[in-house]
């Protein structure tokens, strides 16, 4: 038995465990559900103020994970998490699309929520990296991948949806060809590039920066999330975000969690027209099954422990929700079978950890115990912790 405080601070653990991947959502798309059985939302294709809303949510989320990267912890990870966010997510959701095949292979559509789940939430790994054991090293590929793998999955989303869903625009409303998508994207990577030399923060020895320089910085920001969200140039956007970085302190948390649970909050809303329970349990199990398959991969030459961790670290919040919110023009069911999915995957994850965390702490308290009994001569080796 522990002692009180122990119990105490592992109660406060499971409780913020618990909160944003899980309780917080379920009860902001309660009330959206709730919502929804008076107010209606106008989700059709073309635009609209729903196409801005959902754009612009998509754009605060990307810019957010990715401007949460920091350095990698050594050198030779820099290769695993380009692995990770590319080669990975892709196989990802090549297996999930391929198990949803299986189940519903009168479906093909649904091949494009296998992309849209084939990544990890980057809000819930922030919130509980602290408290997971795991090594600074695992720690930095895990934060790292959460936050790059969001890009990669928007962009297979945009092209497979314009290949597999009916309809003649994409989900990119208005860019239909992917080339000049690309095109575009570049233009506003070198643009964010050239005015961020221009305002950029000061040198390492230089003085500090002025309040004016900093409402420059903001308003230069602004301007460049108004642009990605006007042509929908998601991954330039990300891309800016590893070095267009003003200095705005905790807003930059709260403007991502506001964004969370406004899109949180529409999803409630279009889940007033029901849910797809079977297929989201399909879509959610293939996910996290996807995440052990890759993390294992990608975690090779890492210490048991970690891997473990990081083959359990599937979680699924605001990109998946968003772009859910964006399919669903194109896909009705969009959002009533990736709702569903996303809870499947985190109930998955926290149920998976909280059995890893206990078989911890017992292998744990086992070494204690070995450690403190009198050496009879046994030399038995001591089992490795998971």
């Amino acid at each position: 038995m522990g002692s009180p405080a122990s119990r105490s601070e592992r109660s406060r653990a499971v409780l913020d465990a618990l909160l944003l991947p899980l309780l917080l959502p379920v009860a902001v798309a309660g009330t959206g559900v709730l919502a929804g059985q008076w107010l209606t939302l106008d989700v059709r294709a073309g635009g609209g103020f729903y196409g801005w809303l959902t754009s612009a949510l998509l754009a605060v989320g990307l810019y957010g994970s990715a401007a949460g990267i920091a350095r990698p912890h050594a050198r030779g990870d820099v290769y695993r998490i380009v692995v990770a966010i590319t080669f990975g997510v892709v196989v990802k959701a090549a297996f999930i699309a391929g198990a949803l095949y299986l189940a519903y292979r009168d479906r093909p559509e649904y091949l494009v929520l296998a992309v849209a789940m084939a990544q990890i939430d980057p809000l819930s790994v922030s919130a509980m990296l602290e408290s997971r054991d795991m090594s600074r090293r695992a720690k930095s590929l895990l934060a790292a991948w959460a936050s790059f793998d969001d890009p990669v999955t928007t962009v297979l989303v945009v092209v497979l949806g314009s290949m597999v869903l009916k309809g003649t625009g994409s989900v990119a409303s208005g860019t239909a060809d992917y080339a000049q998508t690309l095109l575009g994207n570049l233009l506003l990577l070198t643009a964010a590039a050239l005015v961020w030399l221009v305002i950029r923060r000061r040198a390492p020895a230089g003085p500090p920066v002025s309040g004016t320089r900093r409402a420059v910085q903001i308003a230069a920001l602004v301007a460049l999330l108004a642009v990605a969200t006007w042509q929908f140039l998601m991954l330039g956007l990300a891309l800016a975000a590893l070095f267009f970085r003003p200095a705005l302190g905790r807003w930059l948390g709260r403007a991502t969690n506001t964004a969370l649970f406004v899109a949180t909050f529409l999803l409630g809303m279009l889940l007033a027209r029901g849910a797809e329970f079977a297929v989201g349990a399909v879509l959610g199990l293939a996910t996290f099954t996807a995440q052990i398959l890759v993390g294992a991969v990608v975690s090779l030459g890492y210490s048991r422990p970690d891997r473990a961790s990081l083959c359990l670290s599937q979680q699924n919040g605001i990109t998946a929700i968003i772009l859910a919110l964006l399919l669903e023009p194109r896909l009705s069911q969009a959002v009533a079978i990736v709702a569903p999915a996303i809870l499947v995957v985190n109930v998955l994850h926290l149920a998976s950890n909280g059995l890893l965390g206990r078989a911890r702490r017992n292998a744990a308290a086992a070494d204690r115990k070995t450690a403190r009994a009198p050496d009879t001569g046994d030399s038995s080796p001591v089992p490795e912790a998971y």
